[in-house]
């Protein structure tokens, strides 16, 4: 968000010609000094979207004290890119700031930002490539030094539309090197893989997604790595198969069936069967998932990625043998969510139902400000992280 208005610059301009106007017109006329990057360097973006932050200078005056009025003239000079502004007047902080949406050509942008008499200063910003993948597509790609790099690792990035949903979506990476992959939606992170299992070091991501536009990143898991690769994306059943890890967002309605085949706990020598989701949740946000099925009494377990139980339910208010959790998110990260019952050897069909609300019932939704593409990119997690977290001791009957 803009910290000032065009109002309130023109205001503080006029102060500062007022107040040079009352001087000693014998006393030395005050001019700029320095002019320096304060914020907004070496920025990523998606090519033909804005930067995440305003490119922002300070310029300073005799003393180093902040110098307000300058005339700040902002120029594209390699690359492709608009600008919001091509000059602007310093305020009383010494700030002048222009935004960025780089252009269609992808690789490096330069912005340079000067003020008359003085040296300029040069931004620089990076415009990636995102070309489209769909469902039944199979890409061969390179990670080189030329590409996109989120600190030190070298990363491309595909569209995958999804039409319809649920959509249940299984993307694949292989290559020579230990691979990295991640998903994305407009609204932030979905899902990410090391290793698909404990033999390979290629990953695999098995997703369950509403509609949306989503944005696939291959990677690599260590730093500085190039090399060629395949990426897969393919269409999955929107089901929770097994006790395999299956990853899904807000706004997702799953049916699916607990079976003798599920994750099993196995307490107290009775076996109880859940299916497992994981779902990355923001702290501060609330997380509304309901658990249906005229089947069996449901139960719900959520986990932290540490494998900490934070919110449980069995009988939910309005009908108790459906379960309900509404849980404020304590911590942003990956949690784990079981989906199932209460009674022992229980078995058959359910709706899984995650609200895309990210408040309270009745309240207005969360807003976020500016694109949150990249916004926690690259999501790194030690190898053997995403673990099955079916804790015995998060089972009890409320």
């Amino acid at each position: 968000m803009r910290a000032f208005t065009r109002l309130a610059l023109a205001a503080l301009a006029f102060a500062v010609t007022l107040g040079l106007a009352c001087k000693d017109s014998n006393a030395p006329t005050a001019t700029p000094q320095t002019i320096a990057k304060l914020a907004g360097d070496t920025q990523l973006a998606l090519t033909g979207t804005p930067l995440n932050y305003s490119l922002v200078v300070r310029v300073l005056g005799s003393g180093g004290s902040p110098f307000a009025g300058a005339v700040v003239t902002w120029a594209v000079t390699s690359g492709s890119a608009t600008l919001g502004a091509t000059s602007g007047t310093t305020n009383s902080q010494g700030q002048a700031f222009t935004t960025v949406t780089v252009g269609g050509t992808p690789g490096p942008v330069a912005v340079r930002a000067s003020v008359t008499s003085l040296a300029p200063v040069t931004f620089t910003a990076t415009a990636c490539d995102h070309p489209g993948i769909a469902l039944g597509d199979t890409v061969a790609g390179v990670l080189a030094t030329s590409d996109c790099r989120i600190s030190g690792y070298y990363t491309d990035f595909f569209e995958l539309p999804a039409a319809t949903g649920p959509q249940g979506v299984r993307l694949t990476m292989t290559a020579a090197f230990d691979t990295w992959l991640e998903m994305y939606r407009p609204a932030g992170f979905v899902a990410a893989n090391d290793d698909a299992d404990s033999t390979t070091t290629n990953s695999q991501i098995d997703a369950i997604v509403p509609a949306d536009a989503y944005l696939v990143e291959p990677s690599s898991f260590s730093l500085f790595t190039t090399g060629a690769y395949t990426l897969s994306a393919v269409a999955r059943a929107a089901g929770l198969a097994g006790c395999g890890l299956v990853w899904t967002t807000r706004g997702v309605v799953i049916s699916d069936s607990v079976t003798t085949t599920d994750c099993v706990d196995s307490t107290g020598g009775v076996k109880h069967y859940a299916d497992l989701v994981a779902i990355y949740l923001e702290a501060g946000t609330v997380l509304n998932v309901s658990h249906h099925s005229a089947a069996f009494d449901a139960a719900l377990f959520l986990h932290n990625g540490a494998g900490v139980s934070v919110a449980t339910n069995n009988d939910s208010a309005g009908v108790p043998t459906n379960a309900f959790i509404q849980y404020t998110v304590a911590q942003s990260g990956v949690h784990f969510l079981f989906v199932a019952t209460n009674a022992a050897s229980a078995t058959g069909p359910y709706t899984l139902t995650i609200s895309s609300s990210t408040t309270l019932s009745g309240s207005a939704p969360l807003q976020r400000e500016g694109p949150q593409v990249l916004r926690v990119a690259p999501l790194r997690m030690p190898k053997g992280r995403l673990q099955r977290l079916w804790s015995p001791a998060a089972r009890r009957t409320m």
